[in-house]
């Protein structure tokens, strides 16, 4: 009797496994057969899954993102459980059992020449029809993901077998950029928390920006973090590129804009070029005739608009000033009064503090810089923006500028400085919408998404929307860890950046657990469907929802705490008697008469035992617990050029206005 058609396709898939017993050796645990194969193409396959499965109540073996393994003649095809339906009726009306839709992933080989057994993407032996289907082992698991001679990051276990360790490559995850997105509550902080740790534990000497929108991360790098805040960050605007500056300076109005670029084209390169001018000379006065340098200033140098070169807010809102009193702009002095009049609005709101802080004596670019990108690192590798105290639309400045200077740093340091870039929150400030954001934001994060990696600028995008994210910047993002998504427009959206044909995995997204993510992308061999590490508690982000039972059953609104609270929202800080109290102070009325006072022409004759009692006197002009720095100023430059105690009232407010002027 000849063996039916069945029975020779499965005597010839024994044979073909007993030929690949020499590229893996299996693992102790029994396989289970899932089933067999009823139609195969170049990308997927359908099996019919064995009755006898059904009836042992093994159906879990073969649930969506299973990995399972079809042993052929020449190799080990990996194909990974995609979607599950009930098998068609037969003729008496009963289901012939179930039917799973497979995604071909790849296949394990031994090479024939170096005899080394791998993973490797893509088939080359397909399965044909009638092919057992079988479970993997923990060893094959093992030897498809994890790669034991390449740098790698521990994040969590496999969902399908937690004995198995879930890595990442550190440097396909780094260079070709990675975006970690989900729902508010799925546990995205601590995937980043947790994702930055690793890679910090295993590369001490990185270097990290983090911007951080709501202060979660503060606590979450221990002592390995330098910590930046909006009373800390010092941003001046002469570091800023002419487009940044322009966007921040110049009317919404594109007709009005377009002649307020047109002065500050001119005004400052010659700011730039005034003040160099001032430090090679030795003077840090502004009190200089333009008249007498206007000749000078129109020189060509090496300074342009876009070079790093400090310059003093004063002196571009003297030089607008100096130009409106040409006759040459007498009929169109509009323009300048709006450039002057929103100079004077910023300088006055505490929001764009940091941006006018230390006009009177700029620190060196080497410092700014230094301090963000942790440049040398000094035991802190990544440094935390915290913008919870800056508008959104300093926020989208900061981050515009901040992008700019890692790109630029990384460029002219030829690839030796890699940067790591954390947008948190990166729906607000690269939106999806192009009338929405800033657009020096959107061109310059687009840029490093792009060429980066050919820099060393690597982009990591976290968002709870994707759907509003700018396109092409997540689709440049090779690895992505996708956590529960609700919303089907943002399923949608990332099932089309999703590589590795495996959009149907998609389909569970909602149904995530938290802390329970999909990994897909460059620098993992396949899709992952990963249980993620627990952090420690002190190093858990400050993102847990606010406890409304908890903290309605007293009430907390006493009038010391809403005075504290008032006092931050007037001051637009949340140390409004601490920490800004350190940051200089331009120069105020009361500043100016009290130095008047200690430094009058009656005062100086004084006899020495007398003076004691006048400044007893006086104390409430001037404390003396804390001197007047202006007064100081003027001790001091009098003491560097040698001269005599002024012996008259103009000699004083002469020296007054030219510290004023170096302060400012």
């Amino acid at each position: 009797m000849f063996p039916s058609r069945w029975e020779i396709l499965s005597m010839t898939s024994t044979q073909n496994a007993a030929n690949t017993g020499q590229i893996l050796r299996e693992h102790p645990k029994k396989q289970v057969e899932i089933g067999r194969i009823r139609n195969v193409g170049s990308a997927m396959a359908v099996i019919s899954i064995n009755k006898s499965v059904i009836r042992n109540n093994q159906l879990h073996l073969a649930q969506i993102g299973t990995i399972l393994k079809i042993v052929t003649s020449k190799s080990i095809v990996v194909a990974m459980v995609g979607s599950l339906k009930i098998g068609s009726e037969d003729s008496e009306g009963m289901s012939d059992g179930c039917l799973a839709t497979l995604n071909i992933m790849g296949e394990i080989t031994t090479n024939d020449t170096t005899r080394e057994t791998k993973f490797f993407r893509g088939v080359r032996s397909f399965p044909v029809l009638g092919e057992a289907v079988y479970t993997m082992s923990a060893q094959e698991l093992t030897l498809i993901f994890n790669r034991e001679n390449e740098s790698c990051i521990e994040v969590g276990r496999l969902q399908q077998d937690n004995s198995i360790v879930a890595k990442v490559r550190i440097d396909d995850l780094l260079s070709k950029h990675f975006a970690i997105i989900g729902s508010t509550g799925s546990g995205k902080s601590c995937t980043v928390a947790l994702v930055l740790q690793a890679i910090l534990n295993e590369n001490p000497m990185g270097h990290v920006v983090l911007f951080d929108p709501h202060n979660e991360y503060s606590k979450s790098f221990g002592n390995r973090a330098e910590v930046i805040d909006q009373d800390s960050l010092d941003l001046p605007l002469w570091i800023f590129d002419f487009v940044e500056t322009c966007e921040l300076l110049c009317s919404d109005i594109e007709d009005q804009a377009r002649e307020e670029t047109e002065i500050l084209h001119d005004l400052l390169l010659k700011a730039k070029r005034l003040y160099d001018r001032s430090v090679k000379s030795g003077t840090i006065s502004s009190q200089v005739k333009l008249d007498d340098i206007e000749a000078e200033l129109q020189r060509s140098t090496h300074i342009t608009l876009d070079s790093p070169v400090p310059y003093r807010i004063r002196d571009v809102a003297k030089l607008i000033d100096h130009e409106m009193g040409k006759l040459d702009n007498a009929n169109n002095l509009a323009p300048y009064k709006r450039l002057n009049r929103r100079i004077a609005t910023l300088i006055a709101d505490p929001r764009y503090q940091f941006i006018f802080r230390n006009q009177a004596s700029p620190r060196p670019i080497e410092e700014l810089v230094g301090r963000i990108f942790r440049l040398p690192v000094n035991g802190k590798p990544i440094s935390c923006l915290d913008f919870s105290g800056i508008p959104s639309d300093s926020l989208n400045i900061v981050v515009s500028v901040v992008s700019r200077l890692a790109f630029e740093l990384a460029t002219w340091s030829e690839r030796k400085l890699p940067i790591l870039l954390v947008c948190e929150e990166a729906h607000r400030y690269i939106p999806r919408d192009k009338s929405l954001g800033f657009h020096s934001t959107r061109k310059i994060i687009g840029r490093i998404a792009k060429e980066g990696r050919k820099y060393g600028v690597s982009l990591g995008i976290i968002s709870q929307r994707p759907s509003e994210l700018e396109p092409s910047t997540l689709s440049q993002c090779s690895t992505i860890f996708s956590m529960r998504l609700s919303n089907e427009v943002d399923q949608n959206f990332v099932r089309a950046a999703v590589p590795d044909g495996a959009a149907e995995l998609l389909s569970f997204l909602p149904s995530l657990g938290t802390a329970e993510t999909m990994v897909f992308g460059e620098s993992v061999n396949l899709p992952m469907r990963v249980i993620l590490n627990t952090l420690a508690e002190e190093y858990r982000p400050h993102s847990s929802s606010a406890q409304f039972t908890e903290l309605w059953k007293q009430d907390h609104a006493t009038p010391q705490m809403m005075s504290k609270v008032f006092d931050r929202w007037r001051a637009r800080s949340m140390y409004p008697d601490g920490k800004l109290a350190e940051t200089p102070q331009i120069p105020t009325v009361k500043d100016t008469r009290a130095a008047l006072r200690q430094l009058s022409p009656t005062r100086q004759s004084q006899p020495a035992q007398a003076r004691p009692q006048a400044q007893v006197r006086r104390a409430p002009a001037a404390p003396s617990h804390q001197p007047n720095p202006l007064a100081a100023q003027v001790r001091e430059r009098m003491k560097a050029k040698g001269a005599a105690a002024p012996s008259s009232l103009s000699d004083v407010k002469s020296l007054l206005n030219s510290a004023f002027h170096k302060n400012i």
